[in-house]
């Protein structure tokens, strides 16, 4: 039983691992957003939404983990909660576990390694538009 556990886990590893390869090439692609607020705001979330909540969750990680600023300096994850987002009520957070709801927005707060600088991003995972990378921000493959 457990030998089987591990072929498996070692087949998901390879398979995930494959995946982001190919999600990682696909982010850096990506165009810089002129609008300063893409991303920086809850009215202008990045949405990163990739077939299924689980999927989609993978996704926004491996957009994250590339994300560094324009003079190269890491960004380092402070918190991540989650927030209404614009015109939907604080209810929509509070009920959201256990079932995967609109209406959601992630919020992560982030350090940069050397100034210390706090940056903000909100990211949607339930819908989808032109995903691009916030002003002020690169993405260099992990």
């Amino acid at each position: 039983m457990i030998c089987h556990f591990r072929k498996i886990s070692c087949v998901l590893l390879l398979t995930t691992q494959m995946g982001n390869a190919t999600a990682q090439k696909e982010i850096a692609s990506l165009p810089a957003a002129n609008d300063s607020s893409y991303g920086y705001t809850a009215a202008n979330p990045v949405k990163l939404k990739k077939g299924n909540v689980e999927r989609s969750i993978l996704h926004t990680m491996d957009y994250l983990a590339g994300l560094v600023t324009a003079d190269n300096q890491a960004l380092v994850l402070i918190k991540r909660i989650s927030v209404p987002a614009p015109g939907r009520s604080a209810t929509a957070v509070s009920e959201r576990f256990g079932v995967a709801k609109p209406g959601i927005l992630d919020k992560y707060v982030f350090v940069t390694a050397t100034s210390k600088d706090t940056i903000t991003l909100f990211v949607d995972i339930y819908n989808k538009s032109k995903t691009m990378i916030p002003a002020g921000l690169k993405y260099v493959q992990p």
